[in-house]
């Protein structure tokens, strides 16, 4: 179901708006919680990490909606889903490795790149040809990575790439997301996600152990593959984890349900000054003028695209 469009084939209220409002905030706040929550367990490798995260919310997902029955296992499009979920597995782990090693507000300033990369994918992968209005924020978009990263006078940090590695995989689940959505329930699609996903990582978890301890010459560090124990005083944050990793998705689609995606998107760009100000409180982080204003860019032009591709859908 394309949830935009169900939210403007009806007149959309004032109620609407705030209703919508209120989701695309949850949305915002939990997302913000993400890689703080990430930061507090930099102790366990970040491919750890993500098992965990998928483990424990696949988990608390079956509480939820299982009493309905298992319907929602039936999918004529299982390759479809691994595809996705290979490009999620991989996106999160890039996520989580890279929160390690920035600042927390710097990745996310970074990480709002997403809607950027998918124009670049959709070119690439479906053909698409983009007129001018979404090719010039594209390219502004850019220049506020460059604004970030200020090539020339700081050095760039390797995991910079890693956050800009895990925008284009996500944007490669978001153009998945797009073909399921016209098949799937969006209950069959989180259900593999969060399956496949742990299933992934648990995979890559051994064979990376395998690798690195069998061919030492390959350079690959044992330690990013070694399984910790989590200690007693983890599994707050680890529950934190699970539980914002899965309520942001769905408060964001909530959202959708009753206003358009002019209206929460910007909502959405809050994570910032959440996830800065909850960085600033836990671990002293403070966030330099020039990734406050690279992201006022990146924002600023993912916004024109998306209220251009809104009146085109709309007429």
């Amino acid at each position: 179901m394309d949830f935009n469009n169900a939210a403007r084939q009806r007149i959309m209220t004032r109620n609407d708006v705030i209703i919508g409002s209120f989701w695309g905030l949850g949305a915002a706040s939990w997302h913000s919680v993400v890689p703080n929550a990430v930061h507090l367990l930099q102790h366990i490798p970040a491919i750890e990490l993500v098992f965990f995260r998928n483990l424990i919310g696949m988990t608390i997902f079956l509480s939820i909606v299982c009493w309905k029955g298992f319907g929602f296992l039936k999918t004529e499009r299982i390759w479809t889903h691994v595809q996705r979920n290979f490009c999620n597995f991989l996106g999160m782990w890039l996520w989580f490795i890279a929160l390690g090693a920035l600042p927390i507000a710097t990745a996310v300033s970074l990480h709002f790149t997403v809607p950027l990369m998918v124009v670049i994918l959709a070119i690439l992968l479906l053909g698409e040809r983009p007129g001018l209005r979404r090719l010039m924020p594209t390219v502004i978009g850019f220049l506020g990575v460059l604004i970030i990263l200020r090539p020339g006078s700081l050095p760039i940090s390797p995991a910079a790439f890693l956050v800009l590695g895990s925008a284009f995989a996500y944007a490669g689940v978001a153009i998945y997301t797009r073909s399921l959505g016209a098949t799937d329930h969006p209950n069959t699609t989180t259900f593999y996600y969060q399956l496949m996903v742990a299933a992934f990582s648990a995979a890559s978890m051994g064979f990376g152990y395998f690798l690195a301890t069998s061919f030492p010459e390959l350079g690959i560090s044992k330690l990013d593959f070694v399984w910790v124990v989590p200690e007693l005083s983890d599994i707050p944050a680890l529950l934190l984890l699970a539980i914002a990793g899965t309520l942001a998705p769905y408060c964001l689609v909530r959202a959708l349900v009753h206003a358009e995606t002019t209206i929460i998107e910007p909502i959405e760009y809050l994570r910032l000054p959440l996830s800065a100000g909850i960085a600033w409180i836990l671990f002293g982080q403070t966030t330099d003028l020039w990734t406050w204003v690279g992201a006022a860019v990146i924002a600023g032009a993912t916004l024109f695209m998306a209220r251009h591709e809104t009146r085109v859908a709309s007429k």
